[in-house]
């Protein structure tokens, strides 16, 4: 990803000579500033913070007339939004930064918009209009985007039973380790729902694998999505009891994330020696992608 986008480095200023003395550019110190409170806010999960620096960052930005910085402000602004489950706003703001884009000539592709852009429309179960998409963000040059796009290529695929798009996108995940925890923890994902039915006892130990290292990595909305990987496989192993207990242990947590499109289409998720009542709303906030 670029660096002035969510999740890398704050933004990069580049250096221009004036004149023959080699002075730097002057920096646009409102930008830079809102970007990096921004940032800051959305590591930790301080989302609708972030979303405020982001709006500014991006006013900014249109101020300045810089194509680069509309860009990454306006994908970030997209990603806080789908990670605070609002993928319906999420694909507004990609339609507009595209278009914002384009009047400056960059109507290029964009990797990254694209693959948010499909992560928003995966949330909506609009899957025919994702898979495009993530696939075509899986063979850019950036390993990340093309880590991510595999990961979403892969979940998509298995929401629509589309076995061989499945096989395809584990295969691209398929690390020499050791890796990060994300990438093992993608590849161990993707792996668990292509063995649920050949080896569903394998299948349910790369899926709690692939929990743990997410809880680890702080992405508590994959963990609880790992874990009902691993509640479907032990309960094609058999083991009821377990796929009840992994049931319910992701059940509880998609609840405390306080997602409500996610949390209504759920079971009564069993006693929780946390809650307050029934009006407490969680301010918990999820995680952006996929």
């Amino acid at each position: 990803m670029r660096g002035a986008r969510l999740t890398m480095a704050a933004l990069s200023v580049v250096l221009a000579g004036c004149g023959g003395g080699g002075v730097a550019a002057p920096r646009d110190e409102t930008l830079n500033q809102s970007m990096d409170a921004a940032r800051q806010a959305a590591e930790l999960d301080r989302l609708s913070v972030a979303e405020g620096q982001y709006r500014q960052a991006g006013t900014r930005a249109l101020a300045r007339d810089d194509a680069g910085a509309i860009g990454d402000a306006g994908y970030n602004l997209a990603v806080v939004q789908l990670a605070q489950d609002r993928p319906a706003d999420a694909l507004s703001t990609v339609a507009a930064t595209r278009a914002a884009l384009a009047v400056r000539g960059r109507d290029g592709g964009d990797a990254e918009l694209d693959l948010v852009q499909a992560a928003a429309l995966h949330r909506l179960s609009r899957d025919a209009e994702a898979a495009p998409l993530a696939a075509g963000a899986m063979d850019v040059a950036d390993p990340g985007v093309a880590e991510q796009a595999s990961l979403l290529t892969g979940l998509i695929a298995d929401a629509r039973g589309d076995r061989a798009t499945l096989s395809a996108a584990a295969g691209r995940l398929a690390h020499t380790r050791p890796v990060p925890d994300k990438w093992q923890a993608d590849e161990d994902e993707l792996r668990a729902r292509l063995l649920l039915t050949a080896d569903p006892g394998q299948a349910r130990q790369l899926a709690q694998h692939a929990a743990d290292l997410r809880r680890r990595m702080v992405d508590y909305r994959g963990m609880a999505r790992a874990l009902t990987v691993a509640a479907r496989a032990a309960g094609l192993a058999g083991d009821a009891s377990g796929a009840a207990a992994l049931s319910l242990r992701a059940t509880q947590s998609a609840r405390a994330l306080g997602n409500p499109a996610t949390a209504g289409a759920l079971p009564a998720a069993g006693p929780d020696p946390f809650a307050e009542g029934p009006d407490v709303q969680s301010t918990s906030r999820l995680r952006a992608l996929p």
